[in-house]
């Protein structure tokens, strides 16, 4: 395993510590308060950040960001991701997200999503190098937290990769973050390590502080080789910690998830979000979990099974099919 990784906000500004390499990747609709702690409390997870927060036509309350962060954490640290066109309201943003407890801060320029990018924000952002660098110095400029900046390699093509690097490092950025695809590539065509080898490469000539690669990274040893194949320093894990996110517990040297565990922990998600919200939004949520999960091969030889739950009118239904998994394999 490689050693602690560090990132540090500008001048003598405040630091942040991952004691292991993997970071668990914000991903919208996915990564809440809920399921976020169910994954961190499974260990091996350096640091985590929360769903993207818009900013648009006006600052976001502190009280808003903190129910995006959820309860305070000593063991990982937790960045909240903001995600805007330009400058507008974002410094008063950045300060509130470190009143609400952010652990520093991740700027968004690589969401591929047509509604984010029609207006201006998210990759779209990536066709203007010089507004990636405003936005980044703004947000450097508005605390004394670390600012990382997330990106795909560009829009249609990578050409204008080093120019994208160069604007974050300009920006005085604390960290890179590199997702190995353009933003027409969506998430359906496999990610591209070559090109977040380059960036790596181009940063270390430009930039301060880590690299971190992100994409089709779903196992320990696919995050192992990302770092050899590319150089980053630390590994952004998304839907692969979906699909098992003992992912990180393993990578860190812990066994293997029993199948016993893996039952639990979907029963504990689903106990977790009981509380605060509606029945179609929680059963939702536990779908679109199952319909990803692989830990402990729960399903192998039984996507039959997974099949008949993702079609389960309610939650009862998968709840008992895991329940009866602890029973036959406690």
């Amino acid at each position: 395993m490689r050693p602690e990784v560090r990132i540090c906000g500008r001048g003598d500004g405040r630091e942040v510590l991952f004691t292991t390499p993997l970071l668990l990747a914000p991903m919208e609709g996915v990564t809440d308060p809920c399921f976020r702690t169910v994954v961190l409390d499974l260990g091996g997870v350096g640091g985590a950040s929360t769903e993207f927060v818009r900013v648009s036509s006006s600052p976001i309350p502190a009280r808003a960001i903190g129910r995006k962060l959820g309860a305070p954490r000593a063991d990982v640290p937790v960045a909240v991701q903001l995600m805007a066109p330009g400058i507008d309201h974002l410094a008063e943003t950045v300060r509130n997200a470190e009143r609400a407890g952010a652990a520093w801060i991740d700027l968004n320029f690589g969401c591929p999503v047509a509604r984010v990018c029609g207006k201006g924000a998210g990759s779209a952002l990536l066709a203007d190098p010089p507004r990636i660098q405003a936005i980044v110095a703004e947000a450097v400029g508005a605390t004394e937290l670390p600012v990382s900046a997330k990106v795909r390699v560009g829009l249609d093509d990578a050409d204008r990769l080093d120019e994208i690097v160069d604007a974050v490092a300009a920006g005085g950025a604390a960290m890179l973050i590199v997702h190995g695809r353009r933003r027409a590539d969506g998430l359906q065509l496999p990610a591209n390590w070559a090109w977040i080898a380059a960036a790596a490469a181009r940063w270390r000539s430009v930039g301060r502080g880590p690299v971190c690669g992100n994409g089709d990274v779903g196992s320990a040893e696919d995050a192992r080789r990302m770092m050899r194949e590319t150089g980053c320093d630390l590994v952004l894990i998304g839907r692969g910690a979906i699909g098992n996110p003992f992912v990180f517990r393993e990578f860190a040297g812990g066994p293997s998830a029993t199948a016993d565990e893996a039952a639990r922990f979907v029963l504990r998600y689903a106990e977790s979000i009981h509380p605060v919200v509606g029945a179609s939004y929680r059963i939702g949520r536990i779908k679109q979990l199952v319909r990803y999960y692989r830990a402990a091969g729960l399903f192998d030889g039984r996507e039959d099974d997974r099949e008949r739950l993702l079609r389960a009118p309610d939650l009862a239904g998968i709840r008992a099919w895991f329940e009866k998994s602890l029973t036959v394999n406690v």
